[in-house]
């Protein structure tokens, strides 16, 4: 392991410490624990390592079984802090097993649950039980119940400790060493396969894992590059073509949703009645034929050629967006954020980048030039579409700002940002102001990413955004950063395979 690595470790856990909600003393207490084993030895950092991505991963199965998260997380990440204290010697190993080394190891779970008890005591009970499920599992006695706990909390005890040991499992059999056989790395088939058979009681539930991409299995490609690229037989030109850039529009806001994202809509649960998943999907897929208008009158009109300073007329496509993206729908207050950050987006792919050659933090840059050139009449068309919003969202208390000096939509974003009077609507106007940085950010950690899984990915890209802003930041506003960041994903790089 890098360090780098370790600090993408360290990111994404001070990030779910942040969406758990876990307050400053708390982390700080956990930093504090897990810190001789960062420090004391290069050995030792390896178990720290192995410690993190195991409270990363037990926090993931927890969310998925829909279980205490924090609870997990918290013990995973705590569960080996006695190995701070078992002979380096012994910790180092990779071959040459002797049944006194394994006497040596078997202490640092209760040298764990000691370290840990008296300020985490929940996670403490948990920790003495994730080797007990093994062939020969230990500690043979299990401390005593450190409080009078009731008998539902007696039973949650040894079941979360088995949920660790599926986390703790999975992760240690990543290492090369020669437990199984020769000193190598298994591979993902052999790690599942593992996985399968030292978890005979939780077979299904490991099969469910590695369905949902929990755990993951690297697999060969299911689709053939000669087939793939079947894919493209009738493009066969790399500029942009609009049927494509509705494709790409209707894949990311339709899919962004189904990611587990912290305070948003997902595959799990609907945050509420107004916002339920297939309101979210097909509100996403309705946007598309609008912005296939907008690329088709781009194409069509010679005043969009150049950077030229009298654009046509291009807000009355998002107040048709917003319009259409009811069809078929009986509710749901969504859709504006991502139509307003997709307009001048896709203006400024077709208008600056038809033979897609710029990077994506040019065509940011462009769609600052293309909302500075629009008209006084776009502007009126942006009001009204934000009038319709706030109708279908049922805000008949909310006014729409006229900002009758703003000449442009820019200045329109520019105007609202002086007035704006709470953090998602600072975090709003901003995004168009100050350049798109959110939706760069979230871009930039997907295409990034070193980790298997479109969904993953995404989440990945969420606590990102998350960290980026202050809390009281509406997850919807970063939901919209996320789906337009995924558009970017698909258009910039069209033949990309991102969803697997």
């Amino acid at each position: 392991m890098t360090d780098s690595l370790a600090g993408d470790l360290e990111f994404q856990v001070n990030a779910i410490f942040d969406v758990l909600k876990i307050g400053q003393e708390n982390k700080e207490a956990v930093w504090a624990f897990l810190a001789p084993l960062k420090h004391k030895n290069p050995t030792t950092k390896i178990h720290y390592h192995h410690s993190l991505r195991v409270g990363l991963l037990a926090r993931k199965i927890a969310a998925f079984m829909h279980l205490d998260q924090k609870a997990l997380f918290y013990a995973g990440l705590m569960h080996d802090l006695g190995k701070c204290q078992v002979a380096l010697d012994t910790l180092g190993k990779t071959e040459g097993w002797t049944e006194r080394d394994t006497q040596e190891m078997e202490g640092h779970v209760l040298d764990s649950y000691d370290m840990v008890r008296g300020r985490f005591d929940f996670s403490a009970e948990v920790i003495t039980w994730h080797h007990k499920f093994q062939k020969n599992g230990y500690p043979k006695v299990v401390p005593p119940a450190l409080h009078g706990y009731s008998e539902g909390t007696k039973l949650l005890i040894p079941e979360y400790g088995r949920i660790l040991a599926l986390a703790d499992v999975y992760d240690a059999l990543h290492r090369v060493n020669d437990k199984f056989g020769e000193k190598r790395a298994l591979s993902d088939d052999e790690i599942m396969e593992k996985m399968l058979e030292l978890n005979l009681d939780r077979k299904a539930l490991v099969v469910d894992l590695y369905n949902a991409d929990v755990f993951i299995r690297k697999m060969e490609e299911e689709v053939e590059p000669g087939l793939y690229n079947q894919g493209w037989r009738h493009i066969s030109t790399n500029l942009r073509i609009p049927t494509e850039t509705a494709r790409q529009i209707m894949i990311a806001t339709a899919l962004e949703p189904v990611s587990d994202k912290e305070g948003c809509t997902s595959r799990d649960r609907n945050i509420s009645r107004h916002l339920k998943l297939e309101y979210f999907i097909v509100g996403g897929i309705n946007l598309g034929h609008a912005f296939e208008s907008l690329a088709e009158r781009i194409l069509f009109f010679p005043r969009f050629a150049g950077m030229c300073t009298n654009q046509e007329l291009i807000y009355d496509i998002a107040l048709r967006a917003q319009r259409e993206s009811v069809r078929n729908r009986g509710g749901g207050r969504i859709n504006q954020g991502i139509i307003e950050l997709l307009m001048s987006i896709v203006t400024a792919q077709y208008m600056h980048d038809m033979s897609q050659r710029y990077s994506v933090s040019d065509i940011l840059h462009f769609a600052g030039t293309v909302m500075k050139n629009t008209s006084r009449e776009d502007v009126n068309q942006l009001i009204e579409m934000k009038k319709l919003a706030n109708q279908l969202s049922h805000y008949s208390d909310r006014q729409v700002a006229q900002h009758l000096s703003a000449k442009n939509i820019f200045e329109y974003y520019q105007l609202e940002l002086k007035q704006s009077s709470n953090s998602t609507s600072l975090a709003h106007n901003n995004e168009f102001v100050a350049g798109f940085q959110t939706v760069q950010l979230a871009y930039d950690v997907m295409i990034g990413a070193d980790i298997q899984g479109f969904e993953n990915k995404i989440e990945l890209a969420y606590q990102a955004v998350l960290e980026k802003h202050d809390r009281s930041v509406g997850r919807g506003f970063l939901a919209d950063c996320i789906a337009v960041a995924l558009y970017l994903v698909l258009s910039q790089n069209p033949r990309i395979k991102f969803i697997v």
